[in-house]
């Protein structure tokens, strides 16, 4: 200790020289190894347990146990004040009280060595016969990159070697024996050598190794603080016989191939002694694609030589399959490793074992049965191979014992885990070789799915699980164009330009060719509006109409195991139909046969879906230039699931049946779109009439229902069952209010049954007149409209009860019958996209466009009893203009290069509104929740440089100003320039 002198100024005297503590880490890595080798020797008296001391100077070194600089987090600075004792009698056993200071701690003079890294690769082609790779790699301890720290460079020495050879053996074979022995071999090492001892990470390596004194120890050391990979692998894959015989026979050899690979990993490091893992892989593969002519027996009969007997003159088969094809595959994996035992303790480490064999077959047969009928059926069987547990080694006791079990499990096929097949039949109408019906292109296809899966070893009591699935589709095409030009008058029509309008000249009567003398030139009228009537009613071009419809079935607890093709044939389970696609009930069938576990414990619902898609789409063009695209959907999807399982006594039984779903349809609500909301109130028309339609849709819903008691609520005055939040009125009022219908005759079920047309409609025909053929290059007048009616996710209300095929059970609270299905919400989404375009591009290259938009979400939720309006509208006022073959001159490397590309500016202001108003149903409320008007402008200039680089500078601002005091005014503002390379 140094007094403290006060008043003074000088630093040595604050702070004199013998304060200062400069520990060396080197000297305690020295005192660390001292005690190491000596606890090696016999009777040194040193353990690592005790402390193990050493003067440096006038300090005390001192060593406990194994620490470690490398993992050191906290330093702790102790000051001693020992109290008078026996040993220490000069003490004056007082109290004493002092001000310490610990100033400056520091950590310098870091390890700053380098290391080298080196890489080489050699290539060489043995002819026809392959290639040879060798390469290797080198990096010492220090090596790293130039933004790496001390701390992130390498801290090992690190070799690495491999060799790898791609052969082609069946060279080594004459050419007439047309083998093909593709083979890979590769070998490859990588050795670590750490810097640092691992179990003392502040200690060189090196340096410990010198502290032993036996090459055989150093050894033993450094073998178990190396990490070591070894990698080899071999593989002959595809191995085939090419060029014999007949390949369009079946039994020719050419078409099976073979594949085997081996592939071996071998590590161990500081933690594990060892780990090897092993794969073995072997597949024979047949493929049989034969070229099968098509038989036609009737095409040279003369009596089918008319048309209208051309589905006899056009039958025909193939024989033979377009492909057959067949492939199994073994896999097996064995992988055993041991971890290295830390522990002074006698602690007994066994080897841990992971272990697969499974077994893969699958085929594939592709038959078209005519040029019409197309068929495909492919199943995959799954099996596992079980091993005994355990190691498997030559050298064991029981390994014949282990290897007999594993070659009877082969010989059983294993055991399936998982099997499943598809069959698909594609099916193309003959409508087209019809005379009367060759404008209509129609196809069908059926596609059945069966998969079964086992039940894991631990669950085998709960059974297994099959489930398949079918999928029915029915495409229709019709070209209605071609059916009008069946009549030569109509056919002329549709010839001719302008969809019926005069021609150059003047209408031409029948048989009269432009031209000929005709003294008469005055326009046929008469002609005129029957040609424009005609094309009119012509309009509609083209028609397709896409369903589909696909079900499935999964049912648990089954507990036959499958055969051929998935079935077990023995019991006859689970029945043909069912493999492909059958949606019948087998439930009692399969409780009766004793397909199905009568665990009691079984939790898994029997499940079946169902979902049908309807899509129709036409073309329509009442007059030239003016198309019209109508589309209708409707999209329904149900899932009924229950649980079907034994009781204690084995009686099968459902339990809690359950349904839910989602539903969708193109809707029509135009007539009411374009009502008028008071700006202050927000009052609106439409959400009135959905009150007051509530009223006679409930009456009706009553009247209809014979369990309905004919009782009326004096309060509301609506019948007794119906109250006016009852979820069966709102729907059908709210469908009727906002599609303008009549309440008295509208749907009453939310799953509407007819999809209204949605449309898109594109004139350009203004183009073709003069005056505007003088100003515009393109004038494009366009409108669209889409609206969707949604039924939210819906699932069934388990205390529905009906009587007579109607609603009987009554909401205790309400009074109200119990729907059959419990709707979340519904929804109509309505957009006008655009309401209006006018895209105009000018003689001079001017391009204009001038857009309307508008749209409406309506959100009836039950959750609340509340109606959720949001309307958005947006005008677009856009302009550009194209500066064609913009050139200036680059200098690159001193030479001038031209460019010459064309600039393009593009200028778009859109002013946009939203409101989102809440109508509350019970509080009579309308209230404004959130909006904003938007008013965003958008500007860019675009240069194409070279025909991979595009510059680009652009300029972007959107300011918001919201129509309620919750929300905040904002501005957004995007401004740069982007240089884009295309690489390729």
């Amino acid at each position: 200790m140094t007094p403290w002198l006060p008043r003074t100024f000088n630093p040595d005297v604050i702070w004199p020289e013998e304060n200062n503590f400069d520990v060396e880490f080197a000297k305690l890595q020295e005192l660390k190894l001292l005690r190491n080798t000596l606890s090696r020797e016999e009777n040194s008296g040193v353990s690592v347990n005790t402390p193990f001391r050493q003067e440096d100077g006038d300090n005390m070194m001192t060593i406990i146990g194994n620490p470690t600089l490398s993992n050191i987090q906290v330093i702790m600075i102790g000051i001693r004040n020992p109290k008078k004792t026996h040993n220490n009698p000069e003490d004056d056993g007082l109290s004493k009280s002092a001000e310490i200071w610990v100033n400056e701690l520091r950590l310098y003079d870091f390890n700053d060595e380098g290391g080298w890294a080196a890489n080489a690769r050699v290539n060489a082609n043995l002819a026809d016969l392959g290639n040879i790779t060798l390469a290797g790699f080198m990096s010492t301890p220090g090596f790293g990159g130039i933004e790496q720290s001390v701390s992130e460079r390498s801290q090992e020495e690190i070799i690495n070697y491999d060799i790898a050879t791609n052969l082609e053996l069946g060279r080594l074979f004459p050419e007439s024996f047309g083998l093909r022995i593709p083979m890979h071999f590769s070998y490859s090492e990588s050795v670590s050598n750490p810097l640092y001892n691992p179990l003392n990470p502040d200690i060189f390596f090196e340096d410990d190794l010198a502290s032993y004194d036996t090459q055989a120890e150093r050894d033993s050391i450094t073998r178990l603080s190396q990490d070591l990979v070894r990698r080899k692998s071999i593989n002959f894959t595809n191995v085939s016989i090419t060029g014999i015989g007949n390949q369009n026979r079946f039994y020719n050899p050419g078409n099976i191939d073979f594949t085997y690979a081996y592939t071996e990993m071998y590590a161990r490091n500081i933690d594990i002694e060892y780990d090897r893992h092993k794969q073995w892989r072997g597949a024979i593969n047949y493929n049989y694609s034969p070229s099968p002519n098509n038989i036609t027996p009737f095409s040279g009969v003369s009596i089918f030589q008319n048309d209208y007997l051309r589905l006899l003159r056009d039958f025909n088969f193939y024989y033979l399959p377009r492909s057959v094809t067949f492939r199994t595959t073994m896999n097996r994996g064995y992988a055993e490793s041991l971890m290295r035992g830390k522990s002074a303790g006698l602690i007994l480490l066994e080897p841990n074992y992971v272990k697969s064999f499974d077994w893969d077959r699958s085929f594939d047969l592709r038959h078209d049965l005519t040029r019409s009928i197309r068929l495909q059926f492919s199943n995959t069987n799954r099996a596992r191979i079980d091993e005994p547990a355990g190691r498997l080694h030559s050298d064991d006791d029981d390994y014949r014992e282990k290897r007999d079990s594993i070659w009877q499990n082969i010989r059983n096929l294993g055991r399936t885990t998982y099997y499943t097949h598809r069959a698909n039949i594609t099916y193309n109408l003959p409508l087209n070789r019809l005379p009367l019906v060759d404008f209509i292109n129609a196809n069908t296809s059926y596609a059945a799915d069966f998969d079964w899966i086992a039940a894991p070893l631990s669950a085998v009591e709960f059974g297994n699980t099959i489930e398949n699935s079918q999928s029915v589709r029915f495409n229709v095409n019709a070209n209605l164009v071609n059916l009008y030009n069946k009549v030569g008058f109509l056919q002329r029509i549709n010839q001719q330009r302008g969809g019926g309008g005069q021609r150059s000249g003047g209408p031409q009567p029948p048989g009269t060719a432009p031209g000929d003398d005709d003294n008469d030139d005055r326009p046929d009228y008469a002609r005129m509006v029957l040609e424009t009537t005609l094309r009119m009613l012509m309009s509609v071009r083209n028609l397709s109409i896409n369903y589909t419809e696909t079900s499935g079935t999964h049912m648990p607890g089954f507990t036959p195991q499958p055969n051929a093709f998935g079935q077990n044939w023995d019991l006859m389970a689970p029945g043909t139909g069912f493999l492909f696609g059958s949606q019948a009930d087998i439930r009692e069938q399969a409780a009766q046969e004793g397909w199905i576990t009568d665990n009691p414990n079984l939790n898994v619902p029997f499940t079946q879906s169902k979902t049908r898609n309807l899509t129709a789409r036409s073309q329509v063009e009442p007059i030239r230039d003016l198309r019209i695209e109508v589309t209708a959907q409707r999209n329904h999807s149900l899932t009924h699931r229950e649980y079907f399982k034994a009781d204690t006594l084995g009686n099968f039984g459902s339990f809690n049946p359950m349904e839910h779903g989602s539903f969708s349809i193109s809707f029509f609500a135009m007539r009411t779109t374009f009502e008028r909301v008071d700006e202050r109130t927000y009052t609106s028309e439409n959400f009135e009439n959905f009150r007051n339609f509530r009223i006679d849709i409930a009456t009706r819903l009553a009247e209809r229902n014979p369990n309905w008691d004919g009782t009326f609520d004096e309060e509301t005055g609506y019948p007794k069952g119906y109250g006016p939040t009852s979820q069966d009125v709102l729907i059908p009022a709210f469908l009727a209010a906002y599609s303008g219908s009549d309440p008295k005759d509208s749907e009453l079920s939310p799953f509407l049954s007819f999809p209204m047309p949605n449309w898109r409609l594109t004139y350009d025909g203004l183009s073709r007149i003069a005056a505007f053929r003088s100003i515009f290059q393109s004038f494009t007048i366009g409108h669209g409209y889409r609206s969707t009616f949604t039924v939210g996710n819906f699932q069934s209300d388990i205390r529905y009860r009906e009587i007579d095929g109607y609603q009987a059970a009554r909401e205790s609270a309400s009074g109200n019958f119990v729907p059959e299905y419990e709707i979340g919400q519904v929804s109509i989404n309505e957009q006008f996209n655009p309401l209006l375009n006018i895209d105009a591009t000018w003689q001079n290259n001017l391009m204009t466009r001038v857009e309307y938009r508008r749209s409406r979400d309506i959100v009836l939720s039950f959750a609340n009893n509340q109606i959720t309006d949001h309307y958005s509208s947006e005008i677009i006022i856009g302009a550009g203009y194209r500066f064609q073959d913009l050139a200036f001159n680059i200098t690159q490397q001193g030479r001038r290069q031209r460019v010459e590309s064309d600039l393009m500016l593009r200028f778009d202001m859109s002013i946009r509104d939203n409101k989102t108003i809440l109508r509350k149903l019970l509080e009579e409320t309308d209230i404004i929740s959130s909006g904003q008007r938007s008013v965003g402008l958008n500007t860019s200039a675009e240069y194409q440089i070279s025909p991979r680089v595009n510059f680009r500078i652009f300029f972007d601002r959107t300011v918001n100003n919201p129509f309620v005091s919750n929300q905040f005014p904002n501005t957004n503002t995007h401004g740069g320039f982007s240089l884009r390379f295309t690489l390729i």
